[in-house]
């Protein structure tokens, strides 16, 4: 019996052949890198593309290829996390992609670099990544970087004085370090910052279970030395930050169309979405209900609600489900069984929603309390 092709083969000689490639990516940090990486691809071998996120349009005159949940229709489909699979399309259209992009893209999916073993292996023969003690912020300003973070959600998440005052802890001069600084012994700052972090993540109040396995997601960063944000993780964090709410700074980032303006367009965006979502966390009416810990947030940004929705299922949630909700809107996180119950508690009060296995969101007429209830009757 021969063997199936990969995926990405059958695409390659689609996209090759294509007269005008569109990317229909979703809004978040996986599919923005993905789709980064495809018009990349398209770029090395002059095919005409377009990549807008979450809303491109499909022609008949395009191949248009949909990342991740969204509401286009395309030719084809890469399903998250989408990014590997991307890396391997664009070495099948013969460019040289960017391993670092690509698995900052498998991060923000919510994976570990390992599921990205291709992207992996090009990205440490090229020595672009080195694995370190201490945290996976993007920026060597540890105050900032870790109240902005939201790969861990802590007493200092949202607030900066609260993260320069645990920095203050570990100096006996009260002079802040900067991430990657060495005081002489090997790292050992950067050690004992990273501990003391995930000492109080896991030991603050109303922190669940699950916090002792989350925040590692944070800690042991792959520096990356010559890639515009310091660290994978931290560059994952701001991708899917500037997915959701600044796509005017990340579509550039992900086009490889850096600049200092840039970098900065995104840090802001980064720095201005980790208040909100921390913010919103804290500030949420929260209620337990079986299987679903509810978190309604009022007059919240929707674009935060699946930051508020992961970060409470992985460091809050008594329950195997979080469901944040303002006016109109809602996302959901989970182990299981996420998009199905969106998509079904959609239908019933004539909304929409997408989603995946672990995660979803939804717009909707009604009131929050009717979606709620369709929800939890769709699980």
């Amino acid at each position: 019996m021969s063997k199936a092709r990969p995926v990405e083969e059958p695409l390659a000689e689609t996209l090759s052949a294509a007269p005008f490639v569109r990317v229909a990516a979703a809004s978040d940090g996986d599919s923005l890198a993905a789709a980064g990486l495809l018009a990349r691809a398209c770029a090395g071998t002059d095919t005409p593309f377009q990549l807008r996120l979450d809303d491109a349009p499909n022609t008949e005159d395009a191949v248009t290829v949909t990342i991740g949940p969204t509401a286009v229709d395309g030719d084809a489909t890469l399903d998250r996390p989408a990014s590997p699979t991307a890396f391997e399309l664009a070495r099948r259209l013969g460019t040289g992609p960017d391993p670092i992009l690509a698995l900052a893209g498998t991060i923000a999916a919510g994976e570990t670099v390992e599921s990205a073993d291709a992207a992996l292996d090009a990205a440490r023969d090229s020595a672009l990544i080195d694995r370190q003690p201490g945290l996976a912020l993007p920026t060597e300003d540890v105050p900032t970087g870790l109240a902005a973070s939201t790969l861990l959600h802590g007493p200092f998440s949202g607030d900066e004085d609260a993260a320069a005052a645990l920095v203050a802890e570990l100096d006996a001069g009260g002079e802040a370090h900067a991430a990657g600084d060495d005081d002489g012994s090997g790292g050992a700052f950067d050690r004992r910052l990273a501990s003391l972090v995930a000492v109080d993540t896991v030991a603050a109040e109303g922190a669940a279970e699950r916090a002792a396995t989350q925040v590692e997601r944070a800690l042991r960063p792959y520096v990356t030395p010559d890639a515009p944000f310091r660290t994978l993780g931290g560059c994952a964090d701001v991708l899917d930050a500037v997915a959701r709410t600044a796509p005017a700074a990340g579509i550039p980032l992900a086009l490889g169309e850096g600049s200092d303006d840039t970098t900065d367009a995104a840090l802001a965006a980064w720095r201005k979405y980790g208040a909100a979502v921390h913010g919103g966390l804290r500030s949420a009416t929260t209620r337990r209900h079986h299987g679903v810990w509810l978190l309604d947030i009022e007059d919240a940004d929707p674009a935060v609600l699946p930051a508020v929705a992961r970060l409470a299922l992985a460091f809050r949630s008594p329950e195997p489900v979080a469901l944040a909700v303002t006016d109109g809107a809602a996302a959901a996180a989970g182990e299981s069984g996420i998009e199905s119950a969106v998509t079904t508690a959609t239908s019933a009060v004539d909304g929409t929603g997408h989603g995946t296995e672990t995660t979803g969101w939804a717009r909707f007429d009604s009131d929050t309390e009717q979606f709620t209830d369709a929800f939890r009757e769709a699980l």
